[in-house]
Order: structure tokens, then sequence, then C-alpha cells
């Protein structure tokens, strides 16, 4: 390996992680990944799927860390795909042990206010760091948004089944921002369920009913989702048509019968081209950290308060990630 090569971090080294991970491999630069995480089983499982996508074209080197400390000094692109619980305490750390140029944040951000806050301080001001909400850099998407009208505001709708409203909501919050060009202005929790249920990931919650988030131009999201197994829709109206995207079935068609046919990327696919436009300092097209907390701000605080209500009167976060 050359000195040449750039230094990425990877840490938080789940499900997610991996997949950055794997997506590294087809990077055209050279590369010196480093993967943290606390848990030596997690790094284990990350060298499985590096070792699934390994061959003799794969120009970078690896290494696995459990300890922050031993980091480098130096990184060019540090990826945080921790949970949301332990974001801003990661952030910290590893701002307080290295220099690092470039970050790339997975959401939810933080499961609080003031952990939107500490992400911010250790960061720092600027626009070195992006937000992972995906669908803005997703080929799919952008012929959809090239195709809306420019009449506002703009109405949009998704339901369906279990597809994590609390955890996943924030994309399409994020989707509904770029759209628009507003920003969010309130989220409404009336209408979600009083009672949260927990996840399939311990420790995280979920919650059911309808999620409203009004916008600066007048725009709404009307986000529901039931605990059922229905089919996750999503509607957007720009004030003259009407768009149906079918994620799941790769088709976006509007009212008038036009269909743009697409499908969502996974993050193995989105990961080098992401990084390589960051190193060539050609910045990236996700939120800037600056956008995206403005937009989890309004959200972060709202459902803590319902969470307050539902579950826990004292409760400083609410376990979503």
């Amino acid at each position: 390996m050359t000195t040449a090569a750039h230094a990425v971090l990877v840490s938080g080294a789940g499900q997610l992680g991996s997949r950055y991970l794997q997506g590294l491999a087809k990077c055209r630069l050279p590369l010196r990944i480093v993967v943290q995480d606390n848990s030596r089983d997690s790094l284990e499982r990350a060298q499985l799927r590096w070792n699934e996508v390994l061959d003799p074209e794969v120009i970078h080197e690896v290494s696995y860390h459990s300890s922050i400390e031993t980091l480098p000094r130096q990184i060019d692109v540090a990826i945080i795909a921790t949970t949301a619980d332990s974001r801003p305490q990661v952030v910290g750390h590893i701002a307080a042990h290295a220099s690092v140029r470039f970050w790339v944040l997975e959401k939810v951000l933080a499961q609080s206010e003031s952990g939107l806050d500490e992400i911010v301080t250790h960061v720092g001001a600027g626009s070195r760091a992006w937000v992972n909400t995906p669908r803005r850099i997703m080929p799919w998407h952008r012929q959809v948004r090239a195709q809306l009208g420019l009449a506002r505001p703009m109405i949009m709708r998704m339901e369906g089944g279990a597809w994590g409203l609390a955890c996943n909501a924030i994309h399409l919050l994020d989707l509904l921002a770029w759209w628009t060009g507003e920003t969010l202005q309130a989220v409404v929790t009336d209408r979600l369920e009083p009672r949260w249920f927990e996840s399939k990931r311990r420790g995280v919650w979920e919650v059911a009913g309808t999620l409203e988030a009004r916008f600066s131009g007048g725009s709404c999201a009307y986000l529901s989702a039931n605990q059922g197994s229905d089919a996750v829709r999503l509607e957007v109206t720009d004030g003259r048509q009407t768009w149906l995207v079918k994620e799941a079935d790769g088709v976006a068609t509007r009212s008038d019968g036009r269909a743009i046919p697409g499908r969502m990327q996974y993050q193995s696919e989105m990961t080098a081209p992401l990084v390589e436009s960051l190193l060539e300092g050609r910045g990236c097209d996700l939120p800037t950290l600056d956008e995206s907390v403005s937009l989890h701000r309004a959200f972060v605080r709202s459902m803590l308060e319902h969470w307050r209500r539902s579950a826990d009167a004292g409760a400083t976060a609410v376990p979503i990630t």
C-alpha cells in the first residue's frame, strides 16, 4: 500500500457499517480503511463481509479496531454508522483523537436536541459533514424530482404496514425538504398511537399512527404506519398532478399516465461514488449537517415529547435509531 492511500474510517461495524465497508471495495482510489467497533463480534462479522467482496483487483488495506485510541491521527473520511444513542459520544471521541477532513453521518443523528448540539460542536461549523438520507443521490429519485411541477405547496403521503415510522420518518421529511426547498417548521404527533412497541432491534422502539409535518411554504407530509403487512406507498401532489411512487416495485407513476421506472439503491452501491466525490473535491449531494440538524431538531423534539407522554415522563432521549 502506497503512502498516497486515503484514510477512511467506518465507525460502527453492524449491519449498515458492514455494507459501507463492502461498498468501499469498489473505490478506484487506493484506501487505507479502518473499521472501529467496541464489539469484537461485530468486527469479525465485518471482516467476513469484506472477505465476501475481496478479489485480486481490490487495492485497499483494511484494519479492525475495538478502540478509537488506536485509529490514525489523520482521517480523510469518517463514516459514522453507529446507533443513534452512541453517535454524539463517538463523534466526540473521534474528533478529539483525529483530524477529520470529511464526515458522513448516519441517521437518526441523535436521540435528543442536546445530542444534536453535541455533534455540531464536535464536527464544527462549515459544510464538511453530510447526513446519509440517500434518496437525494439515487438516480431514480432525482428523475422524479426533475419531473415535479413548480406548483406549491406539495402534499406528501406515506402509508403502509410496519415500515418503521419513528426510525425512518426522517428520510421522508428530508425528501420533501429537497423537493420543495422549504424548511421543516413543526411536527405534530397528535394522531400517533399512545403506546409505543419494541422493534426487532433490542432497545429501539416504534410507534404506529400518523405523523404530520408542516413546512415553511405550506407543504405538508402525512406519514402513516400500522403494525400490519400492508404494502407501502408514497404519494405526492404538486398542486396540479399526483405522483404515486412504489419503491418496492420500482415504478413512479404520474396521474396523467407518465411512468418512471427505477429502483432503490443499496448502500454498498452508493458508498464508492460518494467517497470518491469527497476525496476528489466534488462534495456530494447529501444534505449538509447544518441542513439535516435543522430537520432533525423539530422531529426529535416532538418525538421525545410524545415518548414522555406515552412511556417515560422523565426521559431525556427518545429510543429511535
